[in-house]
C-alpha cells in the first residue's frame, strides 16, 4: 500500500495513527457474522482489559459510536430510578454527563464550576450527607485540558460506599490506569483517542460486581451494556452491525499500545507536551490552566493578544503544512487547543513549534 500523507493532528482525537494503522483498515470483505472475525472481537476486548490492567475482575462492552454513545450507554444502563449520581461538571464533558442524564431523567446532583479544580474536602462533605449511589467525572477534560484527580477521588467514593464512573476518553491507553487497584467500577473511552486507532468504536469497561445493577437499571436498548455484554461473550459478535474495517484498525492499534506499552507511552506524551508548552510560552502564549493541573496531554492556549488575524488565520496557515489545531469550547474566554494524542514523536512537535515561529515572522 502506498504511504498516505501524514497529517499532524493536534485536536484531541481522531488522531494521527501509524501507516501500519491505516493500512489495517484495507482487508477483504467479510461479513461480521463469520467466525474470523468474532475472533478479532474477542482479540479486541482482551487487548483493551489488558491495557487497563483489569485482571478478571473485569468485562468490557463495545460499541459501534462515539466516545459519547459509551457515556450514554454506562449511564443509562446503571443508574435508576432509586439511584443518585454526583456529577463533576468542571468542563464541557462534565457538564455532557449532566446532559445525559437530564434527556433520561436520571436522577442526579452536580458540584464543581467551570475550569476549577475539584475540591476533594467538599466532594466528601456531598456525599457524607446526601444519598449517592454513584459519582461520575470526566478524568482528564479536554476543555481545559485539567487532569482530575482520579486518585483521590476514587479513594473518596469507596469510603462513602459511591460506585465511581469514570469518562476517560481522553487518558486511557495514555495514561497509566491499573483498573485492579484504581476501585472504578465503570469506565469509558473510544479507539481514537490514546490509544491510536479509527473513530467509530467506543466501550464500557465495568466490574463484575455491577452486573445485578446492571441486568435491573437499564433505560435503553441500543446502548444496553450487559445485553451486549452477553452478546459479545457468548457468541463472539456485537448485537448490531459493526464498522467491521475500523475494527481491524482498532486491533492493530492496540497491539502497537500493548507493544510500546502505555508507561512509555504516557513518557513520550510528557516529552511532546513540555515542547509544546515551552515553544508556546516563548511566542509568548499565555495558557489557561496553572502548570499543577495540567494533564500534559492537552493544553488550552488563550487567544489574547497574540493572533492578530484572529484564529482562523493562524489555523489555516498551519493546515497548509498539515498540521491541524483545535478551536476552544471555554465559556467567556477565547482560548484554542492543542493535544499530543496520537502517532506523534519529539520531531513533529518541534516541527509544529517552528511552524509557529514562521507565521510570527
Amino acid at each position: 500500500m502506498h504511504h498516505v500523507l501524514r497529517n499532524i493532528l493536534l485536536n484531541p482525537g481522531p488522531a494521527t495513527t501509524s501507516q501500519s494503522v491505516k493500512e489495517a483498515l484495507v482487508v477483504p470483505d467479510i461479513c461480521p457474522r463469520e467466525e474470523e472475525f468474532g475472533n478479532l472481537l474477542t482479540s479486541i476486548m482482551n487487548g483493551v482489559l489488558q491495557i487497563g490492567k483489569t485482571g478478571d475482575e473485569y468485562a468490557i462492552s463495545l460499541f459501534a459510536a462515539s466516545g459519547t454513545g459509551a457515556v450514554e450507554a454506562m449511564l443509562t444502563s446503571a443508574i435508576g430510578k432509586n439511584h443518585k449520581v454526583l456529577i463533576i461538571t468542571n468542563g464541557a464533558y462534565g457538564f455532557r454527563i449532566e446532559a445525559i442524564c437530564k434527556a433520561y431523567n436520571l436522577p442526579y446532583e452536580t458540584t464543581c464550576e467551570f475550569g476549577d479544580y475539584p475540591d476533594i474536602n467538599k466532594i466528601g462533605k456531598i456525599l457524607s450527607v446526601g444519598s449517592f449511589s454513584h459519582l461520575a467525572m470526566v478524568h482528564h477534560e479536554t476543555s481545559t485540558g485539567m487532569m482530575n484527580p482520579l486518585e483521590e477521588i476514587s479513594s473518596i467514593c469507596r469510603s462513602h460506599g459511591v460506585k465511581l464512573m469514570v469518562d476517560a476518553m481522553s487518558s486511557f491507553g495514555g495514561y497509566p490506569i491499573n483498573l485492579m487497584e484504581s476501585g472504578i467500577h465503570y469506565l469509558v473511552a473510544s479507539s481514537n483517542k490514546c490509544i491510536h486507532g479509527m473513530a467509530g468504536l467506543s466501550f464500557v469497561i465495568f466490574h463484575e460486581s455491577c452486573k445485578q445493577e446492571l441486568a435491573e437499571n437499564s433505560s435503553n436498548f441500543y446502548f444496553n451494556v450487559l445485553a451486549q455484554w452477553k452478546n459479545l461473550t457468548t457468541k463472539s459478535q456485537t448485537r448490531f452491525t459493526p464498522p467491521v474495517q475500523v475494527c481491524y484498525a482498532f486491533n492493530k492499534a492496540i497491539q502497537e499500545t500493548l507493544k510500546e506499552t502505555v508507561e512509555v507511552r504516557w513518557g513520550r506524551y510528557q516529552q511532546n507536551w513540555q515542547i509544546m508548552y515551552d515553544g508556546l510560552k516563548e511566542l509568548g502564549f499565555e495558557v489557561f490552566l496553572p502548570l499543577e493541573q495540567q494533564s500534559k496531554i492537552l493544553l488550552a492556549i488563550k487567544l489574547e493578544g497574540q493572533l492578530l488575524n484572529g484564529f482562523d488565520h493562524f489555523h489555516d496557515y498551519l493546515f497548509e503544512r498539515n498540521i491541524t489545531i483545535y478551536p476552544g469550547i471555554i465559556p467567556e474566554t477565547k482560548t484554542f487547543r492543542m493535544a499530543v494524542i496520537g502517532d506523534l514523536d519529539t520531531g513533529d512537535l518541534e516541527y509544529v513549534i517552528e511552524v509557529m515561529k514562521e507565521y510570527f515572522s
